[in-house]
């Protein structure tokens, strides 16, 4: 294995400039920094090895779980001063990787639901909309030019790999996704005209999810169909919504019936 330790070497900065670009830049690029064994693990099982270079913090080379990884991908050691200068959290495991970001595909049109993410910001929330969508069987994402980088590190931390298996549209227009899915739409608002627990959810539907702060905009609340709320108790205004997302999504698993989750969990 190859070392790595001195910070004029052009790979390592490579790797920092990387971890700290932009979203353009990555984007320009086509590389993403995935970071920790469960992240870089989802990426291997999905796409493979082709384009993967991997970075092991040198105190962690004997770690179990990092020497497997090691096994099927052409690694470098990485002296620890170092490595903590390219990662991104504050404990790290001691491995990441720079990856190719997967193309953009399309949806696969299966039965399921559609996401629309209107200008979530927080990347952590970002993360954590698309791992439970993905979990809860959405065919595509479309997030609107205002959300969150979905390649930067910490969202893909929130996807936690669900980024490897549910095809993204980014910079969407939403308004327009809208209009092609063909889908009844569901907003989730905190003046809904309906509970989500007592609105009809059965069959393919489209969830408009808005940001933070300002929530879904007038524009696409206005396409759709349904508005719905989560009933609160009193004295809290509105969930996270990583968490309203989550709440929403699996009403409309339970409201499709075992049969489809059933079916679900055997082809995962």
């Amino acid at each position: 294995m190859k070392h790595i330790t001195s910070r004029e070497n052009p790979f390592y900065k490579r790797l920092v400039r990387l971890s700290r670009a932009s979203r353009a830049e990555r984007r320009t690029g086509g590389t993403a920094v995935l970071e920790g064994v469960h992240l870089i693990r989802a990426y291997l099982d999905r796409f493979g090895p082709e384009g993967v270079e991997l970075v092991v913090r040198e105190s962690a080379r004997e770690h179990p779980e990092i020497a497997g990884l090691v096994a099927e991908v052409p690694a470098v050691a990485m002296a620890d001063r170092m490595f903590d200068t390219v990662s991104s959290v504050q404990t790290p495991v001691g491995v990441l990787a720079a990856a190719p970001i997967p193309k953009p595909c399309g949806s696969t049109r299966e039965r399921g639901f559609q996401l629309l993410v209107d200008g979530v910001q927080d990347p952590g929330n970002l993360g954590s909309i698309l791992r439970s969508a993905a979990a809860a069987g959405a065919t595509i994402a479309h997030l609107s030019a205002e959300c969150a980088d979905p390649w930067s590190p910490k969202t893909l931390r929130g996807g936690m790999g669900a980024q490897f298996l549910l095809p993204i549209e980014e910079h969407a227009d939403l308004g327009l996704a809208a209009t092609e899915a063909g889908l009844r739409l569901v907003a989730c608002t905190v003046s809904g005209d309906t509970s989500v627990f007592d609105a009809d959810l059965r069959g393919a539907v489209g969830f408009i999810i808005g940001s933070e702060g300002s929530g879904v905009t007038p524009r696409l609340a206005a396409l759709a169909q349904q508005r719905v709320r989560i009933p609160m108790s009193r004295g809290i205004e509105s969930l996270n919504a990583a968490a309203a997302a989550a709440v929403c999504f699996y009403e409309w698993v339970r409201q499709q019936g075992p049969a489809w989750l059933g079916a679900r969990e055997r082809t995962s």
